[in-house]
């Protein structure tokens, strides 16, 4: 399936995929609701790595689709689509990388004195057993001591992906690993927190999520293209925008003697407020422009960037944090850190997601004021495939990382299924 571009040949081929990177882009064709996004403002040497980049992390995702943004403070810009069918404008499905529109629409309540961060969850989903004591800003903390809906159902998604879930039968699994250690201390970073955030904010305000997220965040981060969907349990297939592939899998492997099958229509319920909601890369962008700077929650806006590890300390009976070498040691080396609903690796927060025939990875540097989205329409690699191509992506572009672009190429490689 495709030919497997190493960092030798990469290199090689630079003037060669950048010409098929543009012709790709030209020949798609189409307007988004906001005009053309599509920009080439950087230089032609970031340009050139950018294109070369995503030309070989398509083939060793066995993606044919894609679409990539990177911003620079300057306002120098690269925004294009790969592949017949799609452009800088074409909506792609954000899964998890749209996961912090969540605590965004938290924190605007939260500043418009509807609620507070420390009320509990259990007060306005009061049939809901299993979540005492969790309050709202855990959710977007990670401390709520919930384990993952997913452990035991992802493979559902990618082989029957118009199957409808509904949120409480997915709790209903999150609630068969929980709760997770020290619940309230503890940091557990998965997808279970915002899906009932998404509950909870529904019941407590009396409104849809899609019309609370439009009028208290896409509307003020300036995501004019953005929609989540009224109704998540009807499958549902985005006009002009990326046509999903995935495998089958059997459980979490990939199966390889079978090609990959076109989803043109996905479940939005398989994330639901974990991560239906219906982007482009310039809106993702302008969320997390909006949301690191603190345009949400008005005093709490300093939450989202105030980082733990991942890494939990080991601890005493009574929760107090001791001094253990290993656990020490595991620390050090684990780059991620967690704010409110935002990851942290070197400077820069965002998240990465999947989705069945989407992975979606989107991140900002606030210092260098540098952006990065990209989307691909193949989901069989996974989040961190998408992660990794933002990496080396803010790489080439000058961003100032612990990482190389080559390191990000390693990693691409080891991620790749079916090669």
């Amino acid at each position: 399936m495709g030919i497997r571009l190493g960092r030798r040949a990469r290199a090689g081929a630079l003037a060669v995929l950048s010409a098929v990177a543009l012709g790709l882009t030209a020949c798609t064709g189409g307007v988004g609701p906001l005009g053309d996004a599509s920009a080439d403002s950087l230089d032609k040497g970031t340009t050139s790595g950018i294109e070369a980049a995503v030309k070989s992390a398509m083939e060793l995702s066995g993606s044919t689709q894609a679409v990539v943004g990177v911003w620079q403070k300057d306002g120098s810009a690269y925004v294009q689509g790969f592949g017949d069918g799609v452009s800088a404008n074409s909506q792609i499905r954000a899964a998890q990388a749209g996961q912090p529109v969540m605590c965004a629409l938290l924190l605007d309540l939260v500043d418009q004195g509807r609620l507070k961060l420390d009320r509990k969850v259990s007060t306005d989903l009061t049939q809901q057993v299993g979540i005492e004591g969790i309050t709202y800003g855990q959710l977007c903390a990670a401390t709520s001591g919930l384990g993952d809906f997913k452990r035991d159902i992802s493979a559902i998604f990618a082989n029957n992906p118009l199957r409808q879930w509904s949120d409480r039968e997915l709790f209903a699994h999150s609630l068969a690993f929980s709760p997770m250690s020290w619940p309230g201390l503890n940091v557990h970073v998965n997808d279970s927190n915002t899906l009932l955030l998404a509950r909870g904010l529904r019941s407590m305000t009396g409104s849809s999520i899609s019309d609370l997220l439009e009028s208290h965040v896409f509307s003020k981060a300036g995501m004019g293209s953005s929609y989540y969907p009224n109704d998540v349990l009807t499958p549902t297939e985005i006009s002009g925008g990326m046509t999903g592939l995935t495998r089958q899998f059997a459980g979490k492997k990939a199966v390889c003697d079978v090609d990959a099958a076109s989803v043109p229509k996905v479940s939005p319920s398989m994330l639901g407020g974990a991560g239906a909601t219906v982007t482009t890369v310039t809106d993702l962008k302008n969320f997390y422009e909006k949301y690191l700077d603190g345009s949400f929650g008005g005093k709490s806006a300093k939450l989202i960037t105030e980082t733990v590890s991942t890494t939990n300390p080991k601890r005493d009976k009574n929760g107090n944090p001791i001094a253990d070498e290993a656990t020490d040691a595991k620390a050090a080396a684990n780059p991620r850190s967690w704010g409110f609903g935002v990851e942290k690796i070197g400077p820069l927060y965002g998240m990465s997601g999947s989705m069945t025939g989407t992975i979606t990875a989107a991140y900002r540097d606030p210092r260098s004021g540098s952006s990065v989205v990209v989307s691909l329409n193949n989901s069989s690699a996974g989040a961190k495939f998408a992660q990794a191509l933002a990496f080396e992506l803010a790489a080439i572009a000058g961003v100032d990382v612990a990482w190389t672009a080559d390191d990000q190429v390693a990693t691409l490689e080891k991620l790749a299924v079916c090669q």
